[in-house]
């Protein structure tokens, strides 16, 4: 896989525009001989088809070679997205406001936020679920409250949670109403199927509660990371081993963040966090990513401090991979080997990716400890090594 036309139109349309260089090149591509059913099939698969909508949309009259078929299939998944997220958000509402009654402090993650507050338009910002940040020491209120809210953890009773677990770190909720969203609770923001020793442990949850800001989503009074933090985060949930950077949606999210805050957004305390967290080589790189393909303003300095002394060899195939946009899910186990310094902790890491508790993997595959079989251990290897192998190929 290369960089077609067709793919660097979805990145002139993923960019802020600032001047009307981008504008000019969307005009100048689409009189090109395109494959608009690739367009648009990799446009949905990144999660951007309404943010291509958007920026087609306002230049609709400039662009008389891009057919009607393409602006009405891109119409109707934003519509869509406004649509799913003005129901998710209801509930939403309704969900903080009975917290906050009852004196529950959460921090809302990523999607509730980007889309309201970020993006600025529910529309641009396709949400499957709602992401709430909780203290560890409020995990069994939290679950007596939304047990009343008529929702039940759907994957591990709250009674059955490892706190020391490097692995997963949230419940998910659900409700029988076909119309309520599911809500993932997190205990820590770190949230993996594979262990990560090699920083989860240096992040003090604490610090982000410190630093959290108060503000309204969905019209509650809530919580929300402060902007240096929900840039670690969105890095750090961006080259997580299941996205990868496959996604343009991911750096998306960190440009249009980046955008928002860039007038109070404080850089030194990202790279003195990033470095004590040991997530600089994630965010390094996601930034790095989001300044080459999104043009997103991230001072020269910023990356030379985050920027590792030596890129390991799977960090340099990873990098050199999304540089040709060779980018699927599974490739930042590369990047995860290498945060594990030495061969005895690189073969540790290896085989708790592919041996993890029994907990963590009934918990992943939605079933009691009980019915856990080597069958299940068959698809996690067979699934590890499908994924690493792809990546070196």
């Amino acid at each position: 896989m290369s960089w077609r036309e067709e793919d660097r139109l979805l990145l002139y349309c993923c960019r802020k525009d600032t001047d009307r260089k981008n504008r000019n090149k969307i005009i100048e591509i689409q009189r090109r001989s395109l494959d608009w059913e690739y367009f648009l099939r990799e446009a949905r698969e990144n999660g951007i088809s309404a943010v291509v909508y958007s920026k087609l949309n306002e230049i609709r009259k400039d662009c008389p070679y891009i057919p009607s078929f393409v602006f009405k299939k891109l119409k109707k998944v934003y519509y869509l997205n406004a649509t799913q997220n003005s129901l998710i958000f209801e509930e939403l509402g309704k969900v903080l406001e009975i917290l906050s009654k009852a004196g529950l402090q959460v921090i809302v993650l990523k999607g509730a936020v980007l889309a309201e507050k970020i993006y600025r338009n529910l529309a641009l910002r396709p949400m499957m679920d709602v992401d709430l940040l909780v203290k560890k020491e409020d995990l069994f209120f939290f679950d007596k409250q939304m047990k009343i809210l008529g929702y039940r953890p759907s994957d591990i009773s709250v009674n059955d949670i490892d706190l020391t677990s490097t692995y997963l770190t949230t419940i998910d909720y659900r409700s029988l109403s076909p119309n309520s969203p599911s809500f993932h609770v997190h205990w820590h923001f770190v949230n993996s199927t594979i262990p990560n020793e090699s920083y989860i442990k240096n992040i003090k949850i604490e610090d982000i509660w410190q630093n959290a800001e108060n503000t309204k989503i969905a019209g509650a009074e809530t919580l929300v990371m402060a902007p240096h933090h929900l840039l670690i985060h969105l890095s750090e949930h961006a080259l997580r081993v299941t996205h990868s950077l496959s996604k343009l949606s991911l750096l998306c999210d960190i440009s249009e963040s980046v955008n928002f805050y860039q007038g109070r957004l404080d850089w030194d305390r990202l790279i003195d966090d990033s470095l004590k967290f040991n997530l600089s080589q994630m965010v390094y790189i996601s930034l790095y990513f989001a300044s080459r393909f999104l043009e997103t303003k991230i001072p020269e300095y910023v990356l030379l401090k985050l920027r590792p002394e030596r890129l390991s060899l799977g960090e340099k195939i990873f990098m050199n991979s999304i540089s040709k946009n060779k980018r699927f899910s599974g490739m930042s186990y590369l990047v995860h080997l290498s945060m594990n310094k030495g061969f005895l902790k690189k073969m540790i890491f290896l085989g708790r990716t592919l041996f993890p508790p029994a907990q963590f993997m009934a918990q992943k595959n939605y079933i009691p400890r009980s019915k856990l079989s080597y069958i299940h251990y068959i698809r996690r290897i067979n699934e590890v090594f499908s994924r690493l192998f792809k990546a070196l190929g």
